[in-house]
């Protein structure tokens, strides 16, 4: 039941998708919806939409990268009857907590892995995440990363593990952080798409 209350929080916070605050240049948005085409009756195509979100991993070697990847496992249905059909996908993972975070305007982390996986949906401002192979990560509102570089070690002179956290512009970066609970008896994941 958790698991399908913050799905639903987090395809809610999703709707505000592809925003860009006034001023930004126009690009292409590292998270997408593609539309999928209408059928008979206001009836969706078998095609379902398809959510790029960011992923910052560790692999094998315990470098952490920065990759893209998609949500895919929509289905055309009516998420509380009666209400109309519509695209819903639920994430795979348990829910352990959801959290705020907002980082002050000028906020520098320092090296760290995540606590744990988790889902980090960008409400407002803007950040950006450096992994260890040098990779960054910017995001804004609107925008998903999923964090899961916990099996990252340290890499290079400075010995950097993880990543590194930065607010972006001239304000605060407010998150919604959704956090899972580790897979148990499980080998450590280093497929760059997971959950």
């Amino acid at each position: 039941m958790a698991d399908r209350a913050a799905a639903a929080l987090l395809m809610s916070v999703m709707g505000v998708l592809n925003g860009q605050a006034a001023g930004d240049p126009k690009k292409e948005p590292l998270m997408t919806i593609e539309a999928a085409p209408s059928g008979p009756a206001g009836l969706a195509s078998a095609d379902p939409p398809a959510l790029r979100y960011g992923v910052l991993y560790a692999d094998d070697k315990g470098h952490s990268h920065v990759q893209y990847c998609d949500l895919k496992n929509f289905i055309f249905k009516s998420y509380a009857p009666p209400a109309a059909p519509q695209y819903v996908g639920f994430p795979p993972g348990e829910v352990a907590s959801i959290k705020y975070a907002v980082l002050p305007v000028g906020y520098v982390g320092t090296w760290h892995t995540a606590p744990g996986p988790q889902w980090v949906i960008t409400l407002s401002g803007r950040w950006s995440v450096e992994a260890t192979d040098g990779s960054v990560l910017e995001q804004g509102p609107g925008e998903v990363e999923f964090n899961a570089d916990m099996g990252s070690t340290p890499q290079g002179a400075e010995g950097h593990v993880g990543h590194l956290t930065r607010q972006v512009g001239d304000v605060p970066n407010v998150q919604l952080i959704v956090s899972l609970k580790p897979s148990s008896g499980k080998a450590r994941n280093t497929n760059p798409c997971q959950p």
